[in-house]
């Protein structure tokens, strides 16, 4: 009975296509007047009879339609970044150490109050082992949450209308968060009409971001063939900030969408958390991910 469940609503079971039915057995943080209250459940089956599951009263647990409840598999996350790292050997011990204590970080936390993102970085010899990296390690914070990845190319978008992309960039990763998918990659950033980079304070943003237990992980493809592997992480974050902005800011902008200094120093703030500069791997150069 809903008397025994004093901290939650009883609701009906979701049907529509981005909602996905709770794990079997999992932990809710339910939040009341008296502080938190962690709540084991059983969640029925979609075959049962009456179709109802428990969520929180206090809808901003779940605010902008998070998954109800992704309960972290740690163990599964570090397994699939060892892996990662036999593949992609010749990377800097700094990528691996600082990406992962970032992802864990986020992973451990019972209730995020925002997003994780980070950016990856490489020269142009390196653009298939930036690609391939990025994807394999959204694609390993994901299993870690039994889900998988939403793949966005700006290259993809060159040439087109800023609010087109910009809408279009919304309605991708609403739909993944939603659903199944709670890790993007948004590859090569500098591609992106500039204005429609700006759909990124929404899901970036430090205190109000529609997701909170999702990844973003950022590539950008620096103009020069190589990086030097002697640069430090602060030389290359520069490189990447200086680039981005010459990329997507226009000095003569004026309209409220568009991407001006301003409103540039507020996106990079919200994407720069971690920098990680990727190493050209040969094998995957030559054979793809």
């Amino acid at each position: 009975m809903i008397s025994h469940y004093p901290l939650a609503t009883l609701l009906p079971w979701p049907t529509g296509p981005h909602h996905q039915l709770p794990d079997p057995d999992c932990t809710l943080l339910l939040e009341g007047e008296r502080g938190v209250a962690l709540q084991r459940y059983q969640a029925r089956s979609p075959e049962s009879s009456p179709r109802h599951w428990f969520l929180p009263r206090d809808q901003s647990l779940i605010k902008g339609g998070d998954h109800p409840c992704r309960a972290p598999e740690l163990e599964t996350f570090a397994d699939q970044l060892s892996l990662l790292q036999t593949q992609f050997p010749s990377q800097r011990p700094e990528l691996w150490r600082r990406s992962k204590i970032h992802l864990e970080k986020h992973l451990k936390t019972a209730q995020p109050t925002e997003p994780v993102s980070l950016i990856f970085t490489a020269g142009l010899g390196a653009e298939q082992t930036l690609r391939c990296l990025a994807q394999r390690l959204a694609a390993s914070f994901s299993s870690a949450l039994n889900g998988s990845l939403l793949y966005i190319d700006g290259a993809d978008t060159a040439g087109m209308d800023s609010d087109q992309v910009k809408l279009d960039i919304d309605n991708q990763l609403r739909a993944a968060f939603e659903g199944d998918k709670p890790a993007a990659v948004i590859h090569r950033l500098e591609e992106f009409p500039p204005g429609s980079t700006l759909i990124f304070y929404r899901y970036c943003d430090h205190e109000h971001a529609a997701y909170k237990r999702v990844f973003l992980l950022f590539t950008v493809l620096l103009p020069q063939d190589v990086l030097g592997e002697k640069k430090s992480l602060r030389e290359v974050e520069e490189n990447v900030q200086d680039y981005l902005r010459e990329r997507l800011v226009d000095s003569n902008i004026v309209s409220y969408n568009g991407m001006d200094g301003d409103k540039y120093g507020g996106l990079w703030s919200r994407i720069s958390h971690l920098i990680l500069p990727v190493v050209l791997e040969k094998e995957v150069e030559l054979r793809g991910c």
